[in-house]
């Protein structure tokens, strides 16, 4: 009897310890993702992260045949963390590409070296990708690592509790939304996280979305959305806070930046207005400086139609300052004046410092850059300012090379 007993208490405790086991395996990072959208990955959907791919032969970069649209994130302590999406078909532009998969590299230097330390491929050689990531820092110091898989238009994630370190554990991947999140989130006065998502909802409408977060990321809710003809091809949308507490939407289309506002925190919109800001069809970038002032970069002049200088418009990446709310801007500094360059994307630190990072030539040059500037410059515009974002330039990567 004795024994019968000793052995039903061991398998109890064994039972017990094997659910501690995968409970602990199974806990997502700080920021866990849960709730509406976010149960665990459907079992037929494949997911594979693949740590340090430049020691695997599939994702080396030199078997790379495009390259581009990157985003960036800097930690606390300066840790840079940028993120792309490549590609290994001869011929074809990243959009087509049918084997593109996400790059995850990070420089803890500044920039000056880089190592790729994770990549994201839904399917291997099959014709699923990741594509149009976004790393980000939230506001308690984790790293989110958000990216999309073309089988299902999802916004998917994985996060991180130490953004300062080169190869951080990873949480599980999670569903965050139904649609393409490709721009930095932001935190609203209310304490709200603010995530702008384009889901394409029928052959004609598009919806331009306000997701947000009560709870530091552990759910997510639809507050509010405007719909938007598809026949503009609405992407892309970023959303900054007024000074008076709208929300002032941008979103790039085919005939320039449309704007839509929110005076209710979102659960509202206007009408898209269509072109509130000349532009080509290309991602802009625009947030909130630590001053108070907004800083937008585009290409070309504030008020140039991009039809004036012909197809190539993809060029003269150029940075401009309101301190108005977007009533006016400034002279603007040119970051990039070289055709080809496009998708900029900026974050600013503690120190003032306003990191950027932007793609050159993806199917030709598989350029990525970056370079670092302070608003103080960008409202000099002068000759001195060019010349110092110039020689603070740093290549990130190269595409097609050892």
């Amino acid at each position: 009897m004795k024994l019968i007993v000793t052995i039903l208490v061991a398998l109890l405790l064994a039972s017990l310890a094997a659910h501690a086991i995968a409970d602990k395996a199974a806990k997502p990072g700080p920021a866990p993702l849960a709730g509406k959208g976010t149960a665990a990955p459907a079992k037929s959907v494949v997911l594979r992260l693949i740590p340090n791919p430049g020691s695997t032969e599939d994702y080396a970069r030199a078997k790379r045949t495009c390259t581009g649209v990157p985003s960036i994130a800097v930690s606390r302590s300066g840790r840079i963390w940028a993120a792309w999406y490549s590609g290994k078909t001869p011929g074809e532009i990243i959009e087509r590409c049918p084997h593109s998969y996400t790059v995850v590299s990070t420089s803890g230097d500044g920039g000056k070296t880089w190592k790729e330390v994770l990549a994201i491929d839904p399917d291997g050689a099959g014709p699923l990708k990741a594509y149009d990531p976004r790393p980000w820092i939230d506001p308690e110091g984790g790293l989110w690592m958000i990216w999309h898989h073309s089988g299902t238009r999802e916004a998917w994630a994985i996060t991180a509790d130490d953004a300062e370190k080169e190869n951080p554990t990873w949480s599980q991947p999670c569903i965050i939304a139904k649609g393409i999140i490709i721009n930095k989130p932001i935190v609203l006065a209310s304490g709200e996280w603010l995530f702008s998502v384009n889901e394409r909802k029928t052959e004609t409408i598009s919806a331009m979305q306000a997701l947000v977060s009560r709870d530091k990321g552990k759910t997510f809710a639809v507050k509010g959305e405007v719909e938007v003809s598809y026949d503009l091809r609405p992407s892309e949308r970023m959303t900054v806070e007024r000074q008076d507490g709208s929300l002032w939407m941008l979103v790039r289309t085919a005939r320039g930046i449309g704007e839509s506002i929110s005076t209710d925190g979102g659960a509202t919109w206007s009408p898209l207005k269509v072109p509130a800001i000349q532009h080509t069809a290309s991602r802009f970038y625009i947030g909130r400086l630590r001053s108070g002032n907004l800083l937008l970069v585009k290409h070309m002049g504030i008020a140039v139609d991009p039809a004036s200088v012909g197809r190539q418009q993809r060029r003269e990446l150029t940075a401009f300052v309101s301190t108005d709310d977007g009533k006016t801007w400034s002279n603007g500094l040119v970051i990039d004046e070289r055709i080809g360059c496009s998708y900029p994307d900026v974050q600013q630190v503690a120190n003032g410092t306003i990191y950027m990072i932007w793609d050159f030539m993806r199917s030709k040059e598989q350029e990525i850059w970056m370079t670092t500037f302070r608003e103080e410059d960008v409202l000099a515009a002068s000759d001195a300012a060019s010349a110092r974002v110039k020689s603070n330039r740093k290549l990130v990567t190269k595409g097609g090379t050892p």
